[in-house]
């Protein structure tokens, strides 16, 4: 069943940021109960009967406060984050028909068509030698050169070489971080966030303020 579209995003990230509702769980309660808000305003018992929670997942559940989420959505309005939740057109098609797609995604810059074009990853040591580093930003100029979207880590090393030669090459690149997209880690590479954000996208699945662990 089609998922409904919710005017308000709190009550999803309710769901991923409360609840704490692992991905493919999340996906089965959005198809059975039509929308977040119902998944939000159902019984513990109502959640339960559709999908097995973890003992942690229960207890979590319990809390239906929507100060975090309205937090979150607060700091992604301060910080021009956007939110692009999984029953959005624009959300990656490709991304939504795995196994356990997350439930929303925050991102800064311009979201590319990830399914009309290939998408290459380039990732790669933090201790990179010369040679490799300028493989990477080589590889992946020509890659961006030939069509291909480059997504790497926006680490220090190879990552960061890799976005850097995509960015040369005039095209779009992707930055998916592990931690908030409000965060620059490391710091060193603080020239390359800004130029992803400002010509290509900056990716994450976290909420802004996450810490990378």
């Amino acid at each position: 069943a089609p998922m409904k579209k919710d005017s308000d995003l709190q009550y999803l990230l309710w769901m991923t940021e409360v609840a704490g509702i692992a991905p493919q769980k999340g996906v089965r309660l959005l198809e059975v109960f039509g929308s977040a808000k119902a998944v939000w305003e159902a019984s513990d018992k109502q959640i339960s009967g559709c999908v097995k929670l973890e003992e942690t997942e229960q207890k979590r559940l319990k809390n239906r406060s929507l100060a975090t989420p309205n937090l979150i959505l607060g700091r992604c309005r301060f910080q021009n984050i956007r939110i692009l939740p999984i029953w959005d057109e624009d959300y990656p098609d490709r991304l939504r028909n795995i196994y356990d797609p997350p439930l929303v995604l925050y991102y800064k810059g311009t979201l590319p068509d990830f399914d009309s074009q290939p998408v290459i990853g380039v990732v790669g040591t933090r201790k990179a030698s010369p040679y490799g580093q300028k493989t990477a930003r080589l590889l992946a100029s020509q890659i961006a050169a030939c069509g291909g979207l480059v997504v790497s880590g926006m680490a220090f090393g190879i990552d960061g070489m890799a976005m850097s030669g995509a960015l040369t090459a005039g095209e779009v690149t992707v930055g998916v971080l592990g931690c908030g997209a409000d965060l620059v880690y490391p710091l060193s590479n603080r020239g390359l966030f800004r130029d992803v954000e400002a010509y290509g996208c900056i990716l994450s699945e976290f909420a802004p303020g996450t810490q990378p662990a």
